[in-house]
C-alpha cells in the first residue's frame, strides 16, 4: 500500500505524488478521475465525491491520510471503537479528554502546570493535547509549524493518542497580545521548566509560547518511528 503524506481533494495539500496515488486508487475502484497526471482538477474531485457517496452521507470531496476514504480506497476495515472515540476535532475535546490524550508522564506534569498557573490567578486551558497528522499538515501549510510530524502527533502502536506535547493558553486571551501583557506566557514557561519540561517560548528560531513538551527535539524522529508513522 502506497503512503499518503497529505490530503487530496477539495481544500487539500494536493502534492503531485499524493494526487497520483489517489487517482490510481480511484480508477481501480471504478470512480474514474480521468488522466492520471498528478493534478487535482475538477474531474479528480468529482471522482472522490462519487466514490464517497457509496459510504458517506455527506461527502467532503477530500481524502485524508488514515481517514475513512483512504481506508475504503485501500480496502482497510473501519477503525475499531477504541480509535473511533478519538475522532473529531481534537481542539474541541473536553479538557479531561485532552489530558487523557497525553503520554501518562506528560499528563501528570501538565496537570501540575495547570494547577500552578491557576493558583497565580490565570485561567489556563489545554488548547491542543494530541492532534492528528492531517491537522499537523494543515498547520504546516498555514506556516504555523515547521515540521510535518510533531510530538503532538505521537501515538501508541494501536493508533491511540500518546502525545508528548500540549499547547496551553489562558482561556480569556488565547494567543492575543493580552496574554503577554498580563504575564501569562512567562508564568507558563516558568511552571513548565519547574517540572522539567521543554517550553517552546525558549526557541529562538521559531518561538512557540503556548507549547510544552516532555521530550527533546532531537528525539522527534525516534518518536515518529515509535508511533508507526
Amino acid at each position: 500500500m502506497a503512503a499518503l503524506k497529505g490530503s487530496v481533494g477539495m481544500g487539500g495539500v494536493n502534492s503531485r505524488d499524493d494526487v497520483i496515488t489517489i487517482q490510481t486508487l480511484l480508477k481501480k475502484a471504478g470512480s474514474d478521475p480521468g488522466k492520471i497526471d498528478g493534478v487535482c482538477g475538477t474531474r479528480t474531485i468529482l471522482a472522490i465525491t462519487n466514490f464517497q457517496r457509496k459510504f458517506l452521507p455527506a461527502p467532503d470531496s477530500r481524502v485524508d491520510p488514515g481517514g475513512a476514504t483512504w481506508r475504503k480506497l485501500n480496502g482497510i476495515a473501519d477503525a475499531p471503537p477504541v480509535l473511533q472515540q478519538w475522532s473529531g476535532d481534537s481542539s474541541k475535546w473536553t479538557q479531561e479528554k485532552k489530558l487523557q490524550s497525553l503520554n501518562p508522564g506528560l499528563r501528570v506534569n501538565v496537570q501540575k502546570i495547570l494547577d500552578t498557573v491557576k493558583a497565580a490567578g490565570f485561567q489556563p486551558k489545554i488548547f491542543f493535547g494530541w492532534r492528528s497528522v492531517q491537522v499537523q499538515e494543515e498547520l504546516f501549510k498555514q506556516g504555523n509549524t515547521k515540521v510535518h510530524f510533531s510530538f503532538h502527533n505521537a501515538q501508541k502502536p494501536d493508533g491511540t493518542p500518546n502525545a508528548y506535547a500540549a499547547d496551553i493558553v489562558d482561556q480569556r486571551w488565547g494567543w492575543d497580545d493580552a496574554a503577554e501583557a498580563n504575564g501569562f506566557w512567562t508564568a507558563l514557561g516558568d511552571a513548565a521548566k519547574s517540572v522539567g519540561l521543554v517550553w517552546g517560548g525558549d526557541w529562538k528560531d521559531f518561538p512557540d509560547v503556548a507549547h510544552v513538551q516532555s521530550r527533546q527535539n532531537s528525539e522527534l524522529a525516534v518518536v515518529k518511528k515509535e508511533s508507526g508513522l
